[in-house]
């Protein structure tokens, strides 16, 4: 006869074991859950908080104020100019990267010891440090005897011959050539990453329908990489969200405010007329700027899965 209270008795182990395996879940992402909590969500709201009051970040007394400074931000042009730099800045950085990167990640797309040559040239801007690129076209760019404007001169084109990083006419767009220098090498080894599983069969097919290399390219390549697109355009937003020390060391926001940043106008009201108060303010709008992009970024992501 089939003895119940060793059913009951088998039963109950499962349980207790679930519960065990439960806690014992519990305990291992424990120290992930804490450090989200200390390194991140307690810095995020104490920087809401800090906003909320005047504060010089040397004396103890902080001045609750609410919300003035962000009415004062909301109404101050350097705010507005940082953030419409920054528009500029990240939508021409992301367009050229991606497409010149595209470019060149096709072209040498064939496994060839000169092309690999190329390859770790063009790439390898992207390993330099920024106080190391900064420095290289401090030089070259120098207006009185940097490379460029030299050589200019020497050609007879002395009209052309800039002050790149001065002249609040063209120094923004120096710094997005200079951003496009330093980071087009990683979106041609992204691309070419892409482009080694590609098939090929298509190709081949396209070629015996008649189709040039040009409409290859545009009606078959481009459009099956929009995956690649996608991501590389995240990156180099986030990228350029962040952007700080190729401006502050190249120009420091000026000249003029021409290329000031959201981080640059934020590190000058922290550190330079010491309002850290109004500083936090314009931290939380990048951070809620930074958690959109986020956002978007995921649904389009599970929409396109």
């Amino acid at each position: 006869m089939f003895d119940l209270s060793v059913l009951f008795s088998a039963n109950r182990e499962v349980a207790v074991l679930k519960k065990n395996q439960k806690w014992t879940a519990y305990i291992y992402i424990l120290p992930m859950f804490l450090f989200f909590l200390i390194f991140l969500v307690y810095p995020l709201l104490n920087t809401v908080k800090l906003s909320l009051y005047e504060w010089n970040g040397i004396d103890p007394e902080m001045v609750f104020v609410g919300l003035q400074n962000y009415k004062e931000m909301f109404h101050d042009d350097v705010f507005y100019k940082a953030f419409t730099n920054f528009a500029i800045y990240a939508a021409l950085v992301i367009i050229m990267e991606i497409v010149i990167g595209f470019s060149l990640a096709y072209l040498m797309r064939r496994k060839n010891f000169l092309f690999n040559i190329y390859k770790a040239v063009i790439f390898a801007p992207v390993i330099l440090l920024p106080v190391v690129v900064s420095y290289i076209f401090t030089d070259i760019l120098a207006y009185s005897y940097g490379f460029v404007n030299t050589f200019l001169r020497n050609i007879g084109l002395d009209k052309l011959a800039l002050d790149w990083l001065g002249n609040p006419d063209v120094a923004l767009y120096t710094l997005i050539g200079i951003t496009v220098w330093s980071g087009t090498g990683f979106a041609m080894s992204v691309y070419a990453s892409s482009l080694t599983s590609f098939p090929g069969e298509l190709l081949e097919a396209a070629k015996i329908d008649g189709a040039n290399r040009f409409q290859i390219v545009i009606k078959i390549v481009w459009p099956l990489l929009k995956g690649t697109h996608f991501s590389l355009s995240i990156i180099s937003a986030i990228s350029a969200l962040k952007i700080f020390d190729i401006v502050f060391l190249l120009t420091g926001g000026g000249p003029f405010h021409a290329t000031e940043m959201p981080s640059t106008y934020m590190y000058d009201r922290a550190f330079t007329v010491y309002e850290q108060g109004y500083a936090s303010a314009v931290a939380a709008i990048i951070i809620i700027f930074a958690l959109v992009v986020t956002f978007i970024q995921m649904r389009l992501s599970s929409e396109k899965n």
